[in-house]
This record gives C-alpha cells, sequence and structure tokens, in this order.
C-alpha cells in the first residue's frame, strides 16, 4: 500500500501557545506503509528545491547553504500511541531553537499506533521560520513533498510539473493562516476566568 496524504494540511494536535513565536507549524497527515528513506530523501530534494529552507541568519546576514550542506532531518518514525500523540507533536513542537545559527526547517514523523488490524497511520510535523513561509506556502511545501516522495518511491528523482519558485512573498496565500490565528487568539480573550 502506498503513502497517502489525507489532507494536503491538516490541523494538528498541538495548541497554538506552545509554537515558539519565531517558528511556524503544520503536520501532515498519511495513511500507508512508510519507506522512511525515501521520505528522508524526498525532504532534502524539498530543500534543495526551496532556497528559504537552507538559509541562515548568522550574525544578521543571509547565508544560503547548499544543498549538499544543509542538514536534512531523520524522518524514521517515533512511535507513539494515539494517546501518546498530542504530548509528543507539543514537544517536538515547541523545542527551543536558534534560528540564526540552525536550519530553517525541521521535521518529525511520527507512526500513530493502534488496532493491529488498522492501516498504519503517520503524522509529519513539519516547523519552520516565518522567512521561510513568506516565501513558500505550506500548501506549496506539501505538494513538492508528495511529488518528491512518489518519485523516491521509484529510486528515481523528481520531476517538478511546475517551475523553481520565485521567492517572493505572497500576501494571499497567507491570509488564511493569519486569519485564523486571530480568530484562535480573539476566541481564547473571548473566554470566561477560572474564579
Amino acid at each position: 500500500m502506498e503513502l497517502r496524504s489525507t489532507g494536503i494540511v491538516t490541523s494538528a494536535p498541538w495548541h497554538a501557545d506552545t509554537v515558539p513565536v519565531d517558528m511556524v507549524a503544520f503536520a501532515l497527515r498519511f495513511t500507508g506503509y512508510l519507506y522512511a528513506v525515501g521520505l528522508r530523501d524526498a525532504f532534502a530534494d524539498l530543500i534543495a528545491r526551496h532556497e528559504p529552507l537552507r538559509t541562515i541568519d548568522p550574525d544578521g546576514a543571509y547565508l544560503v547553504l547548499s544543498p549538499d550542506t544543509a542538514p536534512v532531518p531523520d524522518l524514521v518514525p517515533v512511535v507513539i500511541s494515539r494517546a501518546e500523540s498530542a504530548g509528543a507533536v507539543e514537544e517536538f513542537v515547541a523545542r527551543e531553537v536558534e534560528p540564526a545559527t540552525t536550519a530553517p526547517v525541521r521535521a518529525r514523523s511520527f507512526r500513530i499506533t493502534g488496532d493491529l488490524d488498522a492501516v498504519p497511520e503517520h503524522l509529519l510535523v513539519i516547523v519552520t521560520t516565518p522567512h521561510a513561509i513568506d516565501r513558500i506556502s505550506p500548501a506549496r511545501l506539501s505538494r513538492d513533498l508528495m511529488t518528491a516522495y512518489a518519485a523516491r518511491r521509484r529510486n528515481r528523482a523528481p520531476r517538478w510539473d511546475h517551475p523553481r519558485p520565485h521567492h517572493q512573498l505572497h500576501v494571499h496565500e497567507l491570509q488564511h493562516v493569519q486569519l485564523m490565528e486571530h480568530t484562535a487568539v480573539e476566541a481564547r480573550a473571548e473566554l470566561p476566568t477560572p474564579a
């Protein structure tokens, strides 16, 4: 059975206040059997394709790492139960990093265990900097990752169906995300305080 995304970007089981202020997090939920080496190679393809995912900011000057030197996360799944999933994801997302000197993108895959007869379920959590997300939408990253993964499952390099992106700010791609964030903040503000 092939790994398939059940949605481009799904809501992930963490609270908005656990995401560090200088980071953006999103998740992909998959069903099927995971080819971990292929997923890692696909992530390397993604980093090579999108320059903002390998751009760091030491001492206030942007430095673009080459595709060969940019770090690629280890995506061997961490096995967790469904009950542990929210805590495991929150812990990964909330981990403090120094964005000026570390890779601007990190990821971890989780295999959610449950019924032995059920189709395997995986969650890929991606955390990146606002600088990278300002230039590439989560939907585009997800689409490119799935294109690369489909090719790597066949031991091939990906053939991109669209040209290498020009890295510009696309405000229209962020409006929905920003609207959701503001709505969540307003909803929390309207909650009654405990007595």
